[in-house]
């Protein structure tokens, strides 16, 4: 039988609120709740959010932690922080959390030991930062590039902590190479000079067949370059040593991070080698401090002015009774270029799921797709959708009130264009406006009808002040606690991915089939559409 993880009462209260919501707007609930700002906006310190421009109201939140209630949410969240094996399609404990914070905020832990090998973890990394340091403060020629090999969770973390906390003059450039595909590796490689380059290969089992492919090319290079003893070149981060040995990392060159490190949560892990040997390890360990300080606000916040509980209620509420499909982030710096694929991997990935945690099929909207951009380049694109397209689309913005750079005439220009586009999605523009504004214009009907705004478009805002380390470490822990939150009222296992498997393993079975004999038949029945297609290839 279906364990369902809402009950009909709750369902009903929050089907009524919906229909009101939609009937009313949200510019209706600042009319009629003058303190709805003190309310609705949260100073965390590092980073301010708004979420006053929403459908959120007392009478959700109550709702909410009343479905919170049903589902033992609290228990489920001290589950986590203890280390019970919340995983439990794979039987595995979740245990990021203790990269930032190896007391775990004092919380007792089902096996103690993972305190223990999170604090040893933390120094090994820190030991081996000063090492590699060391060495290469010691070559004749420095090191100009790094070319980080990685793919998913063993990457995009790292690159975004890279782009977003590099010195604007950061002397050493770091490239990602993740795809299979050789033009992005050939683009890389055709900027890097072999004598000046490091390459860092990440791969939690040092199997992952895209990282060595990829490494085995990079080597290739290496040696038509003159250099008889590439790997020397190479470091490599992983969870299992002894395998990244055997392919030929020196001993001394491997970085390790604990087997229970997951993909998407492993920035924190030494997977961010590349990262900080160009932002330095104190910078690097601030990050982790601003992870810790809201890992704290999470742990020990009430649900009614807890940020990350609050918001994975809207975006449950949204998915489930006002059906949203979609949500938008905006992150106006060009720092954060990287967040929305961060984001996309860890909500997508995490709760993109059609099974409840029994394996019974879900009963709700899990993952919304996550999309997005960056600053102003997307006004002129997805922004017309956004304002007067047919589905509500809850949009996001993420805004840094002080630049790190001296053009203070731009950053005001970006900040005054963030800023309009939350008012504009809430205000939106009726006819009698457009009667007033452009009155001497001459307009035709259809062109007055064609301005009309609804507006009543719902946004949420996050301001940091500065775009430090211990800001985005607070960023980046809201965004997984808040996935964990919608998991627990969705009821499904946010830390396995079982969706990405199957076509790996169909993968291998298609490879041998490409230009080779065609006898050769095909390991699994593969539908008529993908053997044409194989046929077709073979024939080019």
């Amino acid at each position: 039988m279906s364990t369902t993880s809402i009950s009909p009462s709750i369902k009903g209260a929050l089907s009524a609120l919906a229909s009101k919501d939609l009937h009313s707007g949200i510019k209706h609930k600042f009319a009629t709740d003058p303190s709805r700002i003190d309310k609705f906006t949260h100073d965390l310190g590092e980073f301010y959010l708004d979420l006053s421009k929403t459908h959120i109201s007392d009478e959700l939140v109550s709702k909410y932690i009343e479905f919170a209630q049903e589902v033992r949410f609290e228990s489920k969240r001290f589950d986590f922080l203890a280390g019970a094996k919340i995983n439990n399609s794979e039987s595995r404990s979740v245990l990021h959390t203790l990269l930032r914070d190896s007391s775990n905020q004092g919380i007792s832990m089902v096996e103690p030991d993972s305190l223990k090998q999170a604090a040893t973890s933390k120094q090994q990394f820190i030991e081996q930062y000063q090492a590699i340091q060391t060495k290469l403060a010691s070559r004749n020629v420095p090191v100009a590039d790094i070319i980080h090999v990685g793919i998913g969770g063993s990457s995009l973390g790292t690159q975004l902590v890279f782009e977003a906390l590099k010195e604007l003059n950061a002397s050493i450039k770091v490239h990602f190479i993740g795809n299979i595909d050789a033009h992005q590796l050939v683009d890389v490689l055709s900027q890097c000079r072999a004598e000046s380059t490091l390459v860092v290969g990440v791969s939690k089992t040092f199997t992952t067949a895209e990282t060595l492919q990829n490494l085995d090319s990079i080597a290739n290079w290496f040696r038509s370059s003159g250099d008889s003893e590439p790997l020397s070149k190479f470091y490599g981060v992983t969870a299992a040593p002894t395998k990244a040995i055997d392919y030929g990392i020196y001993s001394e060159n491997v970085v390790s991070f604990p087997n229970w490190v997951g993909g998407r949560y492993s920035v924190w892990s030494s997977v961010s080698l590349s990262a900080a040997l160009v932002i330095g390890i104190d910078r690097f360990n601030e990050l982790l401090d601003g992870a810790a300080e809201l890992d704290k606000h999470f742990y020990q916040q009430p649900l009614k002015s807890n940020v990350c509980f609050l918001a994975a209620m809207l975006d449950h509420y949204y998915g489930n009774f006002l059906e949203v499909k979609s949500r938008a982030i905006f992150a106006y710096d060009f720092r954060l270029r990287s967040l929305v694929d961060y984001l996309q991997q860890l909500e997508t990935e995490s709760n993109g799921k059609d099974r409840q945690r029994d394996g019974t099929p879900v009963d709700q909207q899990t993952s919304p797709v996550v999309w997005g951009g960056v600053g102003t380049d997307v006004q002129h694109s997805v922004f017309q959708m956004l304002h007067q397209g047919t589905a509500m689309i809850p949009s996001e913005f993420i805004l840094v009130a002080r630049s790190d750079h001296e053009m203070d005439d731009h950053h005001q220009e970006l900040l005054a264009n963030g800023l309009a586009q939350t008012a504009a999605l809430l205000a939106g523009q009726d006819l009698e406006t457009i009667e007033r504004i452009h009155g001497a214009e001459n307009l035709s009907d259809s062109t007055k009808h064609a301005k009309i705004f609804s507006g009543d478009r719902p946004s949420s805002t996050i301001l940091l002040e500065r775009l430090t380390p211990r800001a985005l470490g607070g960023l980046l822990a809201f965004y997984e606690h808040r996935t964990f939150c919608f998991g627990v009222l969705t009821n499904i296992n946010s830390y396995d991915q079982m969706g990405v498997e199957l076509g790996k393993r169909l993968a291998k079975q298609v490879k041998p089939l490409l230009a080779c004999d065609q006898k050769q038949k095909s390991v699994e029945e593969f539908d008529p559409s993908t053997l044409n297609l194989i046929a077709r290839i073979n024939k080019i």
